[in-house]
């Protein structure tokens, strides 16, 4: 969605996650479950690749990875420290699970999926972000957009589309 990702990475010690380089792909589908809850792996990703440097064109907040922060009970931050002084998925997600109540994951999942564009009003104030929406004005539901928009981003046809938001 921002500004064009960049050339592809170059190997560095201080990136421990070679994998979380977003500026030469995409980070996991929001439809990934991951701990019982949808949006986790691709937050995981995103913090991941914050941390190191390797952001590119996404963002944590504001958006849906925000949103399931939120609704967990956790912040930001707290959750950048545990990606930082966690080596896999699995000790993040165990983390998660010793702070937060498991019994509410279906009802955010939920509220995830859901999530889409609210009307015409909306659609134009995100279009400038998402500027896939030209070519795919037809989706609403942010699950759709963000995969579509997550390889449009990466087809070396629209590098000279994409603005300076963030996904």
């Amino acid at each position: 969605m921002s500004a064009a990702p960049p050339g592809p990475a170059e190997a560095n010690p201080s990136r421990p996650h070679p994998d979380a380089d977003l500026r030469v792909h995409p980070p996991r589908s929001p439809r990934v479950t991951l701990g019982g809850l949808y949006f986790l792996a691709r937050t995981i990703d995103k913090t991941r690749a914050k941390l190191q440097g390797t952001l590119g064109v996404y963002k944590i907040g504001p958006g849906l990875s925000a949103y399931l922060l939120d609704w967990l009970g956790i912040t930001e931050e707290q959750f950048t420290e545990a990606v930082r002084t966690s080596q896999t998925d699995e000790e993040i997600v165990a983390w998660l699970h010793a702070r937060c109540d498991r019994a509410t994951f279906p009802a955010i999942n939920e509220r995830l999926a859901e999530r889409g564009i609210r009307d015409d009003e909306h659609f134009r104030e995100v279009l400038p972000r998402y500027p896939v929406l030209r070519d795919y004005p037809h989706l609403r539901n942010w699950f759709e957009i963000l995969e579509v928009d997550d390889r449009w981003i990466f087809d070396p046809a629209n590098a000279g589309k994409i603005s300076s938001a963030g996904a």
